[in-house]
C-alpha cells in the first residue's frame, strides 16, 4: 500500500454534539442552576442549624394617668332671686368626665386661672364610682390645685358627672359674662 496516508479532518462542534457532549450554553446553564440550590440549600441550613433560636423581647407598662371630659359647661347666668335669701346660684350638670388609671391612690384635683368676682363662688362637684368624692368644693380662689376625689385605685371610671354651681351675694351688682379656665387633673 504504497504510501498514501489519510488525513482525517475533524469538526470539533460536530464531533462533540455526536458524542452527547453538552454545548457550552447548555453548560452554562446547568452550572447557573446547580450554584442557585447550593444557595439556597445554604441559606436553609443556616436557617435550621441548630434546633432552637432564642429573640428578646422587651417589655413595658408604663404608668397611666388619663382624664378627659366631654365638652364644657353652659353659661352660668344668675338672674333671678329667692326672695329673703342672701345667695342666688345656678347650676350646670351637662359635662361627664372619665379617668383611666394602672396606679394606687390617685386623686383629682381642680384649680381655676383666676379668682372669681367679689361675692360670688364657683362650685364644682365630680361624682365617681371609684373613688371618693368631696362633695361641691369652692374653687373660686384655688390657684393651687384642690382635691376634689381622692381614694381612685387602679381603674376606669366612665362619664362620670361634673356639676359646677355659680352662686352670688345678694348685694351683688351687675356682672357682665366672663369666663373662667377650670383644670381638673389625675394625679397622685
Amino acid at each position: 500500500m504504497g504510501g498514501m496516508r489519510y488525513k482525517r479532518t475533524l469538526t470539533l462542534g460536530s464531533e462533540i454534539r455526536k458524542l452527547g457532549v453538552p454545548s457550552t450554553i447548555h453548560m452554562v446553564k446547568t452550572l447557573s442552576s446547580l450554584f442557585l440550590a447550593f444557595v439556597f440549600l445554604s441559606i436553609a441550613a443556616l436557617a435550621q442549624s441548630s434546633e432552637y433560636v432564642t429573640q428578646t423581647v422587651t417589655i413595658e407598662v408604663k404608668p397611666v394617668t388619663k382624664i378627659v371630659v366631654s365638652g364644657n359647661p353652659g353659661p352660668l347666668i344668675v338672674g333671678d332671686a329667692i326672695p329673703g335669701s342672701n345667695l342666688s346660684s345656678v347650676d350646670d350638670e351637662n359635662t361627664k368626665y372619665s379617668l383611666t388609671t394602672n396606679l394606687e391612690n390617685m386623686k383629682v384635683v381642680a384649680s381655676i386661672d383666676q379668682g372669681m368676682p367679689d361675692g360670688t363662688k364657683l362650685l364644682v362637684h365630680l361624682r365617681t364610682s371609684k373613688g371618693l368624692s368631696l362633695g361641691s368644693v369652692d374653687i373660686s380662689r384655688a390657684y393651687a390645685p384642690v382635691d376634689v376625689v381622692t381614694g381612685i385605685g387602679k381603674s376606669s371610671d366612665k362619664d362620670q358627672s361634673i356639676k359646677y354651681t355659680f352662686a352670688a351675694d345678694a348685694a351683688v351688682g351687675e356682672i357682665p359674662s366672663q369666663s373662667r379656665t377650670v383644670t381638673l387633673t389625675l394625679t397622685n
